[in-house]
């Protein structure tokens, strides 16, 4: 056996190109995933994150449940470079934090793999975490319609977002794998397949 029992994979990749459907294929195959999005939805909902974000931008990206509206606060942050970097200073810490304690979990059970789903893996430095990382490939016009059907989103509103984020191309290439996804799923799906494979005969010899 490997001296590493785990190994934690981190997805990159732009906006829409589909790193949580890989991440699901590998959960599929049995991975712990970490998704980031999910958990920084749940840490929106805590007391002291509400909190936080109420001192700093107000009552008014506040729905009348009292929960944080994440359109309204979206609408502010994306505009404003100061705004995002103050909305990350709330939230990441705790993520990465969640992360760092959820993979040395991972590593002490010997679970086989644990993947990253995170939109700012390399900004957020988890990246650090990872022993293995696979960039997701998709062309722009598959992400744009992509994310045009499942959230409404313009061309102007991926531009907005991206623009926080690294470049594509210093995405890709600090990825150890590239998995196509912008065409037949079932290619997609064997290439996870075959990432899973090759992990599993390295762990046995």
């Amino acid at each position: 056996m490997s001296e590493r029992a785990c190994t934690v994979i981190g997805i990159l990749g732009g906006i829409g190109s589909g790193k949580s459907a890989v991440a699901g294929a590998f959960a599929e195959m049995g991975a712990l995933v970490l998704d980031a999005d999910k958990f920084a939805n749940e840490l929106h909902r805590t007391p002291d994150v509400k909190q936080a974000v109420r001192e700093a931008w107000g009552d008014g990206v506040f729905g009348a449940d009292g929960e944080l509206d994440r359109a309204k606060l979206a609408g502010i942050v994306f505009d404003n470079a100061d705004e995002l970097d103050r909305l990350d200073r709330i939230i990441h810490p705790r993520v990465v934090e969640h992360f760092e304690n959820e993979v040395a979990g991972c590593r002490d059970s010997g679970r086989g793999i644990c993947v990253i789903d995170a939109p700012l893996l390399i900004e957020s430095g988890l990246i650090g975490l990872c022993d293995l990382t696979v960039f997701v490939e998709c062309d722009s016009a598959t992400r744009a319609r992509r994310l045009a059907e499942n959230r409404g989103w313009a061309a102007e509103e991926i531009e907005r977002r991206e623009a926080h984020q690294e470049p594509l191309a210093c995405k890709r290439d600090v990825a150890d794998i590239v998995v196509d996804n912008g065409g037949d799923p079932a290619a997609t799906r064997k290439c996870i397949e075959d990432i899973v494979a090759n992990l599993n005969t390295s762990g046995d010899e």
